[in-house]
């Protein structure tokens, strides 16, 4: 098996000495930043307080009856049981403004100046309009950020946020700077099976059993504009799925350069293993931050053994 190339990113660390709020609120002064985000992020748990980011979690659910506060009641592997379990589908609830409010508040009590904010695509979950909400009383200045994705797409995000916390910048430099490399951000996923789409109602189980039969796999992405699930290929087995991978990394490499992704999976290192030498092979320029477990929102929506690639440039 290829060795993973890991890459390392800096923590946000704490900078500038403090200005008036009323300075910082226009966004013209280089201020202390803090970066907020939420369990859909899909990092590991220790990484969020290891590097200083504040994860505020939404809630998975399921039946109607069993409720967790995601990455801290639940974790990623008791949460793929109880979904093999579950004969319905789980769901997931947003924060609540006032969940949002509280990290705000503590990040103002720690000497931050500014906050981004950094989230779901709205498409997908409603955390982002909640971090607008508890903005609006924030006793700093705050700026909400639509990843247009989630997962580890969202996670590059969150990387480049804590990299640009080590620069000196305003909160709408940062802004400007993470919304100029999230329209060269990418994710291409490739479930498993397609049983998760069926019982979610966003494919017709006889389309499904037919596409079993001929060994049929999907790869999906998550559109650039919203952040909705849309297909972008149909190949034959999970062969057909890797090597697509591949060549999607690669012709994205030959547009934007030296790639940085953060790989994903759910209960497949297998799967991952593959997909690391078939890139190998195929001489793919690209390093590794990590390699994640689907959360939530993903392995509901696309199910065990999905296989995932999110990248962006390298240099940018």
């Amino acid at each position: 098996m290829a060795a993973l190339r890991l890459a390392v990113w800096g923590a946000c660390r704490p900078r500038a000495a403090a200005r008036s709020p009323s300075q910082a609120r226009e966004g013209e002064y280089r201020v202390k930043i803090a970066i907020v985000t939420d369990s859909t992020c899909d990092w590991h748990f220790e990484d969020y307080a290891a590097r200083g980011v504040t994860m505020v979690p939404l809630k998975v659910n399921f039946g109607g009856e069993e409720s967790y506060t995601d990455q801290y009641e639940i974790s990623c592997d008791e949460f793929y049981d109880k979904m093999i379990a579950s004969e319905t589908l789980p769901t997931s609830s947003q924060p609540s403004p006032h969940d949002f409010a509280q990290a705000f508040e503590r990040l103002a009590s720690e000497g931050y100046e500014g906050i981004v904010s950094m989230h779901i695509a709205p498409t997908l979950s409603g955390t982002i309009q909640a971090a607008e909400i508890a903005a609006q009383t924030s006793p700093i200045p705050v700026r909400t950020f639509d990843s247009r994705g989630a997962a580890s797409l969202l996670g590059l995000l969150v990387d480049k946020a804590c990299e640009l916390c080590e620069t000196d910048i305003t909160l709408d430099e940062m802004c400007d700077k993470l919304n100029a490399y999230r329209d060269s951000c990418r994710i291409v996923l490739a479930p498993e099976t397609l049983e998760n789409l069926v019982k979610g109602g966003r494919m017709p189980a006889e389309a499904a059993s037919q596409a079993g039969m001929l060994n049929i796999r999907l790869i999906i992405t998550l559109t650039e504009e919203n952040g909705l699930v849309n297909v972008l290929d149909k190949v034959k087995g999970q062969k057909g799925q890797i090597s697509a991978m591949t060549d999607y990394l690669t012709s994205y490499v030959e547009e934007h350069g030296p790639a940085r992704v953060r790989l994903l999976q759910a209960r497949n290192q297998k799967g991952i293993d593959k997909l690391v030498d078939a890139l190998a092979d195929a001489g793919v320029d690209y390093e590794t931050v990590s390699v994640d477990n689907c959360g939530a929102i993903i392995a509901t929506h696309l199910g065990m053994g999905t296989l995932g690639i999110a990248m962006a440039p390298r240099d940018l």
